[in-house]
């Protein structure tokens, strides 16, 4: 797969990921208080976390285990972290604020599951919101290996000459 569309597919997945948790947390109030079936869901929300940061972590585990030192990490990733996660706290938040009164209403509207349809916007909203900042550390991961590439290919002209 050709490295910029592996960098942008993963700033999909990163936003999707996002977008699940804060929907998935949401629309889980919809079923009954410790439930087995919300337990589930949760521990659902808490293994798409850990496979996704595995998934982000897979380089550096993959030099560990060469018995290469790690690399530290690019601010850029740093950065998209941080703020990713403060945009999903914000949409969380929201959420919560917004939870017990727009719950009500769509209950009296006829709404049989309101927390479902609260979760399925505040995920959507969540995943649009965190796209732009994984794209952006995906434009710069792109960018730093056609740099690398340019590098590998200027070392081998040179050598090549003498």
């Amino acid at each position: 797969m050709a490295p910029h569309l592996r960098h942008r597919l993963r700033a999909l997945l990163s936003s999707l990921v996002d977008g699940l948790l804060v929907g998935g947390a949401e629309a889980a109030l919809d079923l009954p208080a410790r439930s087995r079936q919300r337990a589930t869901v949760y521990a659902g929300l808490l293994a798409v976390t850990c496979a996704d940061m595995l998934v982000k972590e897979l380089p550096t585990l993959r030099r560990m285990a060469r018995g290469l030192p790690s690399e530290p990490a690019p601010a850029s990733d740093t950065t998209a972290a941080m703020a990713s996660g403060l945009v999903c706290g914000a949409w969380g938040l929201a959420v919560t604020v917004v939870d017990g009164p727009a719950a009500r209403a769509l209950s009296r509207r006829g709404s049989r599951h309101p927390h479902l349809l609260l979760g399925a916007l505040a995920g959507v909203a969540t995943a649009l919101s965190t796209l732009p900042i994984w794209w952006e550390r995906a434009a710069a991961r792109a960018a730093a290996d056609d740099a690398s590439e340019a590098l590998d290919r200027e070392l081998e002209a040179l050598l090549s000459e003498s």
